[in-house]
């Protein structure tokens, strides 16, 4: 005897920290939603900086107050220009209390946020969760059949809409042939987690140089966060060298103005690319986070950006009714903002790659203005942490 088909308004696929913040969204305005994702089995040691409207979207959500404990505040975005060139541009501190916040935004461990969504959404009662992956996507009859294969059967479900959460490689994006833009850059990111000597004073350190950003993400006072872009046979190279040798590295690379350097995790890699899909919804379905874009890790803007996918996605599923073409309201929503952000991040990423002279003094005239037109630095930092200041 066959499954029942599960019948929901919604089905969110992905578990990852877009996906689970989307379907406890929907699930708060009220609607039934049905969580598809693979079980995780490995803790996501990542971190990743919350910006003031993302903050504030989760003291929406009620669970702020269980995560502030842990976050850490980050008051001051320091870039400094650390190229071999003829143009080199001078250090520049952005300061939060310039445009009188108390902090651009706090970093937090993804395994903290994740833990504090996954018990919420355990307490929702109309929140169904199963732990399989998509097989198939159709549409019948103004609704999208999915079959889910879970560890013991195959699941068939029903839904009104169908959000992909589900990553760079989304099989809802997929499943929709929706065709992309998408690119890879010749680099490759080393991240790991340190501590530190000295206090990094609530400051993120960004130094740009000829293969690209080396930037330093504070944890806690005394410990921090490092992705370095790299060429890929300088990351090789770097994988291989002993803890005592890669602490010194960084010392050095650091210019010691943290201290001493202790590893805290083994370094890992993955190489950096770009994508952006050509249509982020249509009818029935949608598609948010890094199914509908990626980029280089920049500005920390790409869960910042998710959420904002989120929070138009929420509106107009409740706005609009069943009849009406929601996928593609939220796609007129949302293309602003994502084409501006990510081609805004691909540009800055390949002027520090840019050997071309120009390029190199428009880059660098630009970094002295906003240091010392105070105007124009404040505007910059308040379209870099929400475009709606």
């Amino acid at each position: 005897m066959s499954n029942p088909v599960i019948l929901t308004d919604i089905c969110v696929i992905g578990g990852g920290m877009v996906g689970l913040t989307s379907a406890l969204k929907l699930a708060q305005k009220g609607m039934n939603v049905t969580l598809c994702a693979p079980k995780e089995t490995v803790e996501d040691t990542r971190t990743t900086a919350f910006l003031m409207d993302t903050v504030k979207f989760f003291e929406e959500l009620e669970l702020w107050r269980r995560l502030e404990d842990k976050a850490f505040p980050l008051k001051t975005m320091r870039i400094v220009d650390g190229t071999n060139r003829l143009i080199r541009a001078p250090q520049t501190d952005f300061k939060s209390s310039e445009i009188e916040m108390e902090a651009f935004g706090y970093n937090l461990k993804n395994a903290d946020v994740l833990r504090v969504l996954n018990a919420e959404i355990d307490k929702q009662e109309n929140i169904l969760r199963i732990d399989g992956s998509v097989e198939t996507i159709d549409t019948k009859d103004n609704r999208e059949i999915l079959s889910i294969k879970t560890d013991t059967d195959v699941k068939s479900i029903s839904t009104g809409f169908v959000i992909g959460a589900d990553g760079r490689n989304s099989i809802v994006r997929q499943s929709k042939n929706v065709t992309v833009k998408d690119w890879q850059y010749p680099q490759t990111a080393l991240v790991v987690n340190f501590a530190h000597e000295r206090s990094s004073e609530f400051t993120s350190t960004e130094f740009h140089t000829e293969t690209g950003p080396f930037t330093i993400v504070p944890h806690t006072h005394n410990s921090a966060g490092l992705v370095w872009i790299e060429t890929p046979e300088n990351v090789e190279e770097l994988l291989k060298q002993s803890k005592e040798t890669m602490e010194k590295t960084l010392e050095e690379k650091m210019q010691s103005f943290l201290g001493k350097i202790t590893l805290k995790s083994s370094p890992q890699s993955f190489p950096i690319k770009g994508l952006v899909a050509n249509s982020f919804g249509e009818e029935n379905w949608a598609i948010i986070g890094e199914a509908a874009h990626v980029f280089p890790p920049i500005g920390a803007q790409g869960f910042n950006l998710g959420v904002r996918d989120i929070e138009a996605l929420a509106k107009i599923l409740g706005r609009y009714t069943n009849q009406e073409n929601r996928g593609q309201a939220y796609h007129r929503a949302r293309r602003h903002d994502i084409n501006t952000r990510t081609y805004g991040v691909d540009m800055l990423n390949r002027s520090l790659l840019s050997d071309f002279l120009p390029v190199q003094m428009l880059r660098g005239f630009g970094l002295q203005v906003l240091g010392s037109f105070k105007p124009l630095r404040k505007y910059a930092m308040k379209m870099g942490i929400s475009p709606n200041i």
